[in-house]
């Protein structure tokens, strides 16, 4: 049967936003188009044949309101309890509309969501809970706050295999897909593009192509690299001055390349850096992020273990969180954003969830005063704009009633769309699978990575 996975993962500089040190509604800025640049000699890579993107419908925008920044319900004595933008957000396991509760009581006014979108999205299979559907279906309901990345929905392991030539097609084609349906302006990046899990260099030849296609489209760019690699880092935002960049890194690789990170952030203007809840619930002795840790197929089980642990290493973790981050912070208070990374389905369980981002309010009061606004929500605002406004005519069908598929269901659908032991299907097999899910009205299973 064949095995889907959706990643959430990064970026767009379309609009620019002038805050005050109080926060208000932020005016919106012109969006410009920014023009084709090419790779430096020594990470350019020889002329690759991209496919087209056709030429698109303009997006029609209803007339909204502008979004008014709101505060959390949940506040904490001695705590960070500003705005919150969420800039690594891993949404695929919950639905939107439990997430947006999380999201509005805790401050969490804007987020850049990693969506898995697979194949080539058509207007007759869009469903609110998987691919383009999914991010429509948040963005008519929420306008101005969801910020759409991509990626194909394929694990980091087993999306090697593709890099190159097919891996490009599969991004090429999805965003060119989907901006038929929804416009030129509302995917504003690739990501998370996970290439810790890549035997390849972060600017390998083939990882180019993807940075190329972000590149011609004016379109963020969001990647993990881990310390061994950190020069290709730089290779490549040198060779890409007018894409903005988004990373975040383990624990491990931050502190082993902090000295380099932190001069290449002083020196380059278009990389930025996600600290994530998800790092930031580390403990090194029980083998590194509590939130992957305690991942289970039990869910009650993994939220008791995540809410005694950290009952019991609040503090503690708290403390090697600001020790970790703050020279980063201090060094470039204006590169730093955060995240919660957060990805297992249970995770987000309030009491999982809510827990996540209290750590964080308290690491981030761990900053000097004038830097914890900057990390909370200026930085991200400032650079990736508010989110998205999608026309309100486009229909996609609510499927949250719907049951999640049984192994037979999903096995069936493979048989009758002669999809094969894979997880790169033409867009023939992908809406006849879609059509199969609508018809057999069920909701696919999709599995997290980690990272």
């Amino acid at each position: 049967m064949k095995k889907r996975f959706a990643l959430l993962v990064v970026l767009i500089v379309i609009s620019l936003f002038v805050l005050s040190c109080t926060p208000q509604t932020p005016e919106v800025v012109e969006e410009t188009t920014v023009e084709e640049v090419q790779a430096q000699p020594e990470v350019a890579i020889d002329a690759f044949p991209v496919v087209e993107t056709p030429s698109v419908v303009e997006e029609t925008k209803p007339t909204e309101s502008e979004y008014s920044i709101t505060y959390p319900k949940l506040k904490y004595e001695g705590a960070y309890n500003g705005p919150l933008y969420g800039t690594s957000e891993q949404v695929g396991s919950a639905s939107m509309d439990t997430y947006f509760e999380l999201l509005d009581k805790n401050g969490i006014n804007f987020f850049i969501g990693m969506f898995g979108i697979s194949g080539e999205p058509s207007v007759d299979t869009l469903t609110s809970e998987t691919g383009l559907g999914e991010v429509v279906a948040a963005a008519q309901k929420h306008p101005h706050r969801v910020i759409p990345f991509f990626n194909p929905g394929i694990g980091g392991e087993e999306v090697e295999k593709y890099l190159g030539d097919e891996l490009t097609a599969m991004y090429t084609k999805t965003l060119a897909a989907s901006q038929k349906i929804v416009g030129k302006e509302f995917i504003r990046g690739f990501g998370e593009v996970e290439t810790q899990e890549w035997a390849a260099r972060h600017n390998d030849a083939r990882v180019l192509q993807l940075i190329n296609l972000a590149q011609k489209n004016d379109i963020n760019f969001m990647f993990h690299p881990v310390a061994t690699k950190i020069d290709d880092v730089e290779k490549i935002i040198e060779a890409y001055p007018d894409t903005t960049f988004l990373i975040h890194m383990y624990r491990e690789d931050l502190d082993d390349s902090m000295t380099q990170l932190i001069k290449i952030l002083q020196e380059h203007d278009n990389l930025y850096f996600s600290m994530d809840a998800a790092h930031i619930l580390f403990v090194d002795s029980l083998g590194g992020d509590l939130i992957y840790i305690y991942d289970s197929e039990n869910k009650q089980s993994s939220i008791n273990e995540f809410v005694s642990t950290f009952e019991s290493k609040e503090k503690v973790m708290t403390a090697d969180a600001i020790k970790a981050y703050k020279p980063l912070v201090d060094a470039v208070p204006d590169k730093v954003m955060w995240g919660t990374e957060i990805g297992p389905e249970y995770a987000f369980d309030s009491q999982v969830f809510d827990r996540a981002v209290k750590i964080s309010r308290f690491v981030i009061a761990g900053f000097d005063k004038e830097h914890q606004e900057a990390v909370g929500y200026k930085n991200a605002l400032r650079v990736f704009g508010q989110g998205v406004v999608v026309d309100a005519n486009i229909k996609v069908l609510g499927t949250s009633s719907w049951p999640d598929c049984t192994d037979d269901q999903m096995s069936d659908c493979d048989a009758s769309c002669e999809i094969p032991d894979s997880d790169s299907l033409t867009a023939e097999q992908e809406k006849c699978f879609q059509d199969c899910l609508i018809e057999q009205q069920c909701k696919e299973v999709v599995e997290m990575d980690v990272g």
